[in-house]
């Protein structure tokens, strides 16, 4: 098998012991983490643009090794060993940008996923498959880019929404429960956040779903948000994403 790239521009692109073929594998894991990390980084994430581009140039790195070792080698029986490691150790860096936030919010999925992704993207570099490593980072940073938007499009128009809201005290809860159920929301759970007891606060995460009335527009989660935002009761409220 020889890949459509290499195909196209030579088979000197698919040597391993041509030094430029070495050296361009090497700076396409640069650049295509680069751009992957720089639009992490434009965000604020806590893995960004040396972080994605060291991730990729690690796995492009072990794949290399990992090809030269079968071609001196070649009676090894193992020649995806090193790649192979790559994918399940680099759930080490994922694990430490996942964290669970005061609001129970989990937050870093999206970060580890993607360098779990940019790590595979540097393996198919350092075997030289470059048009799937091509394809991956189209794909990534389409994952990134475009699909929030579609994502939240369609979440925004869901029938069940999670909030964070606080009291000033926890009698409060009970008359956020009876002006739920008279403005068609149904309470499908509630959850006390402790971290804000020391606070004075009465603090909860809810989840709740809209029930829909015959002949009345139903109304969108910023609507109801607004709403809930202006009784007297509620101190604070926001949509959790």
């Amino acid at each position: 098998m020889v890949d459509p790239i290499v195909k196209l521009l030579g088979d000197w692109l698919g040597d391993i012991e041509n030094v430029w073929t070495i050296l361009i594998r090497l700076i396409l894991a640069v650049i295509f983490a680069g751009i992957i990390g720089i639009e992490r980084a434009s965000k604020r994430h806590a893995a960004g643009f040396r972080t994605y581009i060291l991730v990729c140039l690690g796995a492009t790195l072990a794949m290399i090794t990992n090809e030269f070792i079968s071609l001196s080698n070649p009676n090894s029986s193992d020649a995806s060993r090193l790649g192979a490691q790559v994918i399940s150790g680099i759930g080490f860096l994922g694990a430490g940008t996942i964290l669970v936030t005061s609001k129970n919010q989990i937050r870093g999925l999206t970060t580890a996923a993607g360098l779990w992704a940019c790590a595979c993207m540097g393996l198919a570099i350092g075997i030289g498959f470059y048009t799937l490593a091509l394809g991956g980072l189209v794909v990534i940073i389409l994952s990134l880019t475009v699909f929030p938007v579609i994502e939240g499009y369609f979440t925004e128009r869901t029938k069940s929404f999670e909030i964070h809201i606080e009291f000033s005290s926890r009698t409060d809860l009970k008359e956020f429960i009876q002006y739920a159920r008279g403005n068609n929301l149904k309470v499908k759970s509630i959850e006390h956040n402790p971290a804000y007891s020391s606070t004075g606060i009465s603090a909860y995460t809810i989840i709740l779903e809209t029930l829909k009335e015959k002949g009345v527009k139903a109304k969108n989660h910023i609507q109801i948000i607004d709403e809930i935002r202006n009784l007297e009761f509620v101190n604070y409220v926001e949509e959790l994403y």
